[in-house]
């Protein structure tokens, strides 16, 4: 009697032989089943990275050197009073009721008041603030492109307010960017770094309004 008999389980009859066909066939299968296993697993990490990134950019202090600003609140006053902020160039605080129109200011002879463009930055706008201490019109024309190349909000217009400032004021900057509660100091112009401080922060404000 044989080693199977006596353990008392049956044997188990043979599968039947693939041909060789059919073993490459299967071969094939496995390495297609191997590759595509690879590729949803590649794209996963593709994915995750973009996920990574997009949530990196919208996290406050994801700039170099960003400043993420108490936030001083907010509430209208007559276009008579003299604002005081606590921390300049301010980014909140009281402002006057009326808004600065929308576009780049040259005229370093008149700026627009921080009390407008305070009230820019809670409709969910931008500012960027700058000093020549000499006319500077290759600067000027590069903000002129910035505002070219900024996408619309969701209202069709461009909430971006450039203007000249009190260089006292700029923390020895020559540009400053402003959102409502953050600031960024740039040594220079970069038109990168400042579209994307335009897309992160455009609708941002308390009140996200044309």
């Amino acid at each position: 009697m044989s080693k199977k008999e006596t353990s008392g389980q049956p044997a188990q009859p043979a599968g039947p032989k693939l041909s060789k066909r059919e073993q490459l066939r299967v071969q094939r299968r496995r390495r297609s089943m191997a590759w595509n296993m690879s590729l949803l697993g590649g794209g996963a990490a593709v994915l995750a990275l973009i996920v990574w990134y997009f949530l990196s950019i919208a996290r406050p202090g994801a700039l170099p050197g960003e400043q993420a600003l108490q936030d001083h609140g907010g509430g209208h006053v007559e276009p008579s009073v003299t604002l005081t902020y606590q921390h300049y160039p301010p980014s909140s605080g009281q402002h006057y009721a009326a808004t600065a129109q929308w576009g780049v200011y040259t005229d370093a002879t008149q700026p627009i008041p921080e009390g407008n463009f305070v009230h820019n930055l809670e409709h969910g706008g931008v500012v960027f603030l700058y000093h020549c201490a000499e006319p500077c019109p290759d600067l000027e024309q590069q903000f002129a492109d910035l505002w070219e190349e900024a996408p619309p909000s969701k209202y069709g217009n461009k909430k971006i307010i450039v203007t000249p400032y009190d260089p006292a004021k700029l923390g020895g900057a020559p540009i400053v960017a402003l959102a409502w509660g953050h600031q960024l100091n740039l040594p220079a112009f970069d038109k990168a770094t400042m579209l994307l401080w335009y897309r992160r922060f455009l609708g941002y404000g308390p009140e996200d309004v044309p």
